[in-house]
Formats: structure tokens, C-alpha cells, sequence
């Protein structure tokens, strides 16, 4: 299954909360896709979602003036911490 949200607008650490929400309800094998517009989330996220075992790329930057618009796709491995992810 692939889920997408959208934490545009979002500053920390409202983005990493939604993540973790969603990641909550996926199995192994499926892949969360998200899209947002602030830096430092983009890095927390990534950091965090490694740190517990999930497999993180950076998709293709959009096309926007400012530069700072992000997607990860963040896949979930059978050895993933799961809903703790924030803690």
C-alpha cells in the first residue's frame, strides 16, 4: 500500500507527528510519500525515520522559486521500531 500526506505549512514539530501517525497504521512493504515546504522537517523526519529502521529517499525537489519544497518516501521494513518512532 502507498499512503501520501502533506505537511506543507507545517513547522516542527507538527511534520514529524503526522508522519508518525500515519507510519502507526502501515505494515511492513508499504511506503509513505511526503511532501512539504519546510527545511528543517525535511532533515528531522529523515533523521528520525532512520534512526528507527525505515528506508528514507528523497524524491525529485519541486520545480517552486524557493527551493525549500521537499518529498520523502519513507518505506517500512519488517525490522521498523514501528509507532514509537517519536519517542
Amino acid at each position: 500500500m502507498r499512503e501520501e500526506i502533506d505537511v506543507t505549512g507545517e513547522v516542527c514539530p507538527r511534520p514529524a507527528l503526522m508522519v508518525r501517525d500515519v507510519l502507526e497504521e502501515l505494515e511492513p512493504g508499504d511506503e509513505l510519500v511526503v511532501n512539504g515546504d519546510y527545511p528543517p522537517a525535511e532533515g528531522n523526519i529523515q533523521r528520525t525515520c532512520e534512526k528507527h529502521g525505515y528506508e528514507v529517499t528523497k524524491g525529485e525537489e519541486s520545480e517552486e522559486a524557493d527551493g525549500d519544497s521537499f518529498t520523502l518516501q519513507i518505506a517500512v521494513p519488517d525490522e521498523a521500531v514501528g509507532p514509537h518512532m517519536g519517542e
